[in-house]
């Protein structure tokens, strides 16, 4: 196939949101060999399951249908409520396991989950010299930083997929601006996909970056080393022009790559304060005494227990710091202050006896 006649195929394909950064005039042919995580491929769907539209790089969910032709990235996936996967050894018929698009072999499914829809991938995208082309090749390039002083970095963790970690970054970022403050939010951890990103914006937040702005597909089995050197770079694309920079980090604090970034001291430290998203009254008690155990400290509890005024009123009688609701947030002016408490009151105490 010539270059150009590959170039028509590939823009008539359906593009995934996930693909988004990929430049099109760096693909020359496609090759067969076996993928590695975020590696593009070019792929057919044979029979529609689960996801049966296909989230595009506009944020427009495309309907798909037996034979249309998509671009995907492979990369593996651990979610709670729906699937878990890991990338094949070898190029063959596997399943689209995110609507941002994934490609991925499936391991388990959640009970109540539809399996997956099922596709074939028809090559890998390769350059001129015949290299795979990958997420990690089009990652956003360093910054220089035009000011001295640093923001203030908030971090969101939760109880679980679904926990409205996501609302609570949304929300944080939209209480920032009517303080004055420009923020920005990360999405740390999680798989490819534009809706977190969409409602962070929707919310005014300006900029917004996630893991696949720093070449990652998804964050399953990624390194916590690595995970803190992309951090780094999107602190520093991120830390140019705001005040506050949000972070998410994706499912429950016992999820591998959730756990490993807050035993990392390093990570740690960066934080300035922390905030913890709760499914329900017990979760929140959990999550906690959880990250107290670790040293950090919770400005406090929000998330998917608020939309409850009574599990907000039980999680209340059961702890001793701030239960924000999604109200309280908007309207209650001591809220960005409580917010920004710091995360190691400890220290903050003894610089205070020694300052």
């Amino acid at each position: 196939m010539t270059n150009s006649a590959l170039n028509r195929r590939l823009h008539k394909a359906k593009q995934s949101f996930s693909t988004r950064r990929l430049e099109y005039d760096r693909v020359s042919s496609l090759v067969t060999c076996s993928p590695k995580p975020g590696d593009l491929c070019l792929a057919r769907i044979d029979r529609l399951g689960h996801h049966s539209r296909l989230e595009l790089v506009t944020g427009r969910r495309a309907h798909l249908n037996p034979g249309d032709e998509v671009i995907l990235t492979f990369g593996a996936r651990y979610a709670t409520d729906q699937f878990h996967s890991v990338v094949p050894n070898r190029l063959k018929p596997c399943q689209m396991v995110a609507a941002g698009g994934i490609a991925s072999e499936l391991v388990s499914r959640h009970a109540k989950t539809r399996i997956p829809t099922q596709i074939s991938p028809i090559g890998l995208l390769a350059d001129r010299t015949g290299s795979v082309l990958n997420l990690r090749d089009f990652a956003i390039e360093p910054a220089q930083p035009i000011k001295d002083t640093q923001p203030h970095i908030m971090c969101v963790v939760g109880s679980s997929m679904n926990a409205g970690k996501t609302t609570l970054v949304a929300e944080l970022g939209r209480m920032a601006i009517q303080g004055g403050l420009r923020p920005c939010a990360i999405k740390l951890t999680g798989t490819g996909s534009g809706g977190d990103l969409w409602k962070f914006i929707d919310n005014g937040i300006d900029p917004v970056f996630d893991f696949s702005d720093g070449g990652y597909a998804t964050t399953v089995d990624v390194p916590v080393a690595e995970l803190e050197d992309m951090l780094a770079l999107l602190l520093n694309a991120a830390g140019m022009s705001a005040d506050l920079v949000i972070i998410e980090i994706a499912d429950g604090v016992y999820q591998k790559e959730t756990a490993g970034l807050l035993a990392s001291s390093s990570f740690r430290d960066r934080l300035d304060s922390i905030l913890f998203a709760a499914a329900d009254p017990m979760s929140g008690v959990a999550g906690v005494k959880y990250l107290r155990d670790l040293g950090l400290e919770p400005s406090g509890v929000s998330g998917a227990v608020t939309a409850s005024p009574l599990a907000a009123q039980e999680l209340a009688a059961a702890i001793d710091i701030e239960v924000l609701t999604i109200d309280r947030l908007l309207n209650d002016d001591s809220a960005l202050s409580i917010c920004m408490r710091s995360a190691h009151p400890v220290e903050s105490r003894l610089l205070a006896k020694f300052a």
